[in-house]
């Protein structure tokens, strides 16, 4: 089983201290997107990014402060380093060793600069949205750049597994980018619901936790196989049988 999720916006480097950190495998393609970015004005990059003059001169900052070799003195790992409702429910800082080694096996974190992250793999930090309409070393934007790498770098991390299963627990905009006629393993959808005024709906963020949620029922368990997810009783959640198939499992809270 493979677990993957999305990044987050916030991000802090200055919480919880590990010595033990590996390097992201496609920090090539991360150093030729900066390199691009490197090239954008301020006000290009407020475009791209839709975003305000104090954060544009934020993320301008990080781009031209981006260097390697990382290491622990200008990088952090990747699962200490994202915050939000999902991040919140997935607990890192109480991990132990032995959790954070079956976390760093089975989850994925997809990022719009680091392609594919481990929870352990060192990283800087960026601003970069996967549906970005940045064009890079000729591909019209991130999808197309990125689809083929992530896809094999997966396809990879399949190896590991019992039971060549992709948990999707991440938003639309990062799980399309995986190429699914070329990925050697199925994919299995999670959906989360609940009573809201009367109708079962998503509602965006309680989904955002529960997924975080999910993902630390997964390490703190040290789940192997996809299947046992479908024990997932987390915050009221549960497996709704009449609606689940196959490739989409539906937990609904009421």
């Amino acid at each position: 089983m493979q677990l993957i999720t999305a990044p987050s916006k916030t991000q802090i480097f200055n919480g919880r201290q590990h010595n033990t950190f590996t390097i992201p495998t496609c920090l090539a393609t991360s150093k030729s997107i900066n390199k691009t970015l490197r090239k954008m004005s301020t006000e290009e990059l407020a475009t791209l990014m839709k975003t305000s003059d104090r954060l544009t001169d934020s993320t301008h900052q990080r781009i031209h402060s981006f260097s390697t070799p990382f290491t622990l003195d200008n990088a952090k790992q990747a699962l200490f380093t994202f915050q939000g409702d999902a991040y919140d429910a997935i607990s890192a800082d109480t991990y132990t060793e032995s959790e954070l080694q079956h976390a760093q096996k089975h989850l994925n974190i997809i990022s719009g600069l680091y392609g594919l992250l481990r929870p352990l793999d060192l990283m800087q930090p960026y601003r970069l949205e996967m549906g970005a309409k940045l064009a890079v070393a000729g591909c019209k934007n991130l999808y197309v750049l990125w689809k083929d790498e992530i896809t094999r770098r997966l396809n990879n991390r399949l190896q590991l597994s019992d039971d060549g299963t992709v948990v999707n627990l991440a938003s639309t905009e990062y799980s399309k980018v995986i190429d699914r006629q070329q990925l050697e393993g199925k994919i299995v959808e999670v959906v989360f619901q609940q009573k809201h005024k009367g109708i079962i709906k998503t509602i965006p963020i309680h989904s955002k936790r529960a997924r975080g949620q999910m993902i630390h029922f997964a390490i703190s368990n040290k789940i192997e196989k996809a299947l046992e997810l479908k024990n997932f009783d987390l915050d009221g959640y549960i497996l709704d049988k009449a609606q689940t198939t196959e490739e989409r499992w539906l937990f609904l809270r009421k």
